[in-house]
């Protein structure tokens, strides 16, 4: 896979001094902006402390990166998000440590959001509230979660989206890299689409910033002055803080696994019980999937036995079999067997492959792995659960209003009782 990359950073307009720091490596394929704070520049000190050792951490592990693959197992994947997040760790340690050694360097820390691209996969790692987005066909994504306090109130539900903006604390962020000798670090793993670009920025960017911003930067400038670009639009709005861009641009060749890549996120994200995902839960919830290939007339599902997968067709047909009775034929995009991921119900029909192929598969430990991650996700998850279950309550209340009226009017023959008496 090619790439091109580059990278700008600038004081702004306000501050005297620059304690941003980024990374461009595109021999290592990593990327990185680091946001730093403290007294004295020790910001500066501690933005290019994260830069540097994770880099270094990385460079030692590059026989493995360099031999990852995204067709390989998913515990490879795991394990090279674990290698990722443990390079942040020992930037944690060792800042902290330079913290506790140096007075001028008290209670300093950084931000630190990076890109790490091996194979055809794309590794984010993120703790603060720098950013970064994914521009694909069009739209624009945010992938991380801001570390901010207004940020918590608004996804805890107490504050709202209009009173955010009037609060005067927008600055205070509640993870940074040094702060403590240990960090909790987000990471995200996501497959790679051609014609992929991705902005990894300071809050002095994305402080100014909206999509539609980003969308027209994106597609209207060519990648080595998007930087500058977007530098110039945060000084002409303001600059109030230091102002750091990373940009990198995926080659536009076409890959083989492209078109079903687009088609399994597309499934995922028109099922009912996904819908209020947005996409950085969606790419999350597709790591915990796995594609299963049946052949025509092969049982997926047998009436009657316990279950724990839900399963969404992403390519053929099967058919819904209720004893020996098709009852219903389900096409590319439906799902079936949902209610398996919240208890051990026995499976209420049977189903079988109308023809060859393909489902995307969610597991109940994988479905309750990616609750526990992810608070959030997983209330959107219960509701919609909620939604389903009233809907299928109605349908089946009406079902019975109509089955009821109908033995109502069920004509009754008058019967003649005979005798023997001829009177």
């Amino acid at each position: 896979m090619k790439l091109q990359a580059c990278g700008l950073s600038d004081v702004g307009k306000k501050r005297e001094h620059n304690e941003d720091a980024f990374l461009v490596d595109p021999e290592v394929r990593l990327f990185a902006v680091a946001d730093g704070m403290g007294g004295h520049a020790a910001g500066e000190v501690a933005a290019q402390t994260a830069i540097e050792v994770v880099k270094q951490e990385l460079i030692a592990q590059s026989d493995f990166v360099n031999a990852y693959s995204s067709e390989g197992p998913g515990e490879q994947r795991e394990k090279l998000l674990k290698i990722i997040e443990d390079a942040i760790q020992k930037a944690c340690t060792a800042i902290f440590k330079k913290a506790q050694e140096d007075n001028k360097c008290h209670n300093m820390g950084t931000t630190l959001s990076l890109l790490l691209i091996a194979d055809k996969g794309a590794f984010i790692a993120h703790v603060g509230d720098s950013r970064v987005y994914l521009v694909r066909e069009s739209q624009v994504h945010q992938l991380t979660v801001d570390h901010t306090l207004v940020k918590e109130q608004i996804r805890r539900g107490v504050l709202s989206k209009s009173d955010a903006k009037k609060v005067n604390y927008t600055n205070v962020i509640t993870r940074a890299v040094g702060i403590q000798e240990v960090v909790r670090v987000d990471t995200l793993h996501m497959d790679v689409l051609p014609s992929d670009r991705f902005i990894i920025c300071s809050d002095g960017l994305h402080g100014y910033l909206r999509n539609e911003d980003i969308l027209q930067v994106v597609q209207g400038t060519p990648s080595e002055k998007v930087p500058a670009y977007f530098i110039d639009m945060a000084n002409s709005r303001g600059g109030k803080d230091n102002i750091s861009v990373v940009f990198v641009d995926i080659a536009s060749d076409e890959m083989e696994s492209a078109k079903e890549l687009r088609l399994r996120m597309e499934v995922l994200r028109n099922t009912p019980l996904f819908r209020h995902l947005n996409y950085r839960e969606i790419v999350h919830l597709m790591n915990l999937t796995y594609i299963r290939s049946v052949k025509e007339g092969e049982i997926i599902i047998e009436e009657g036995d316990a279950g724990d997968e839900l399963f969404l067709l992403v390519q053929g047909s099967v058919k819904v079999r209720k004893g020996k009775q098709d009852i219903a034929t389900l096409t590319q995009g439906s799902h079936f067997g949902e209610m398996a991921l919240i208890d051990d119900s026995p499976r209420s029909a049977t189903i079988v492959s109308g023809e060859t192929s393909r489902l995307l598969v969610v597991g109940r430990l994988q479905f309750y792995d990616f609750i526990r991650r992810d608070p959030p996700a997983g209330i959107k998850l219960l509701w919609a659960f909620l939604q389903i279950l009233s809907s299928r309550l109605r349908s089946t209340d009406e079902k019975l209003r109509e089955l009821q009226e109908g033995l109502s009017f069920v004509d009754i023959k008058p019967q003649w009782i005979m005798t023997d008496n001829d009177d």
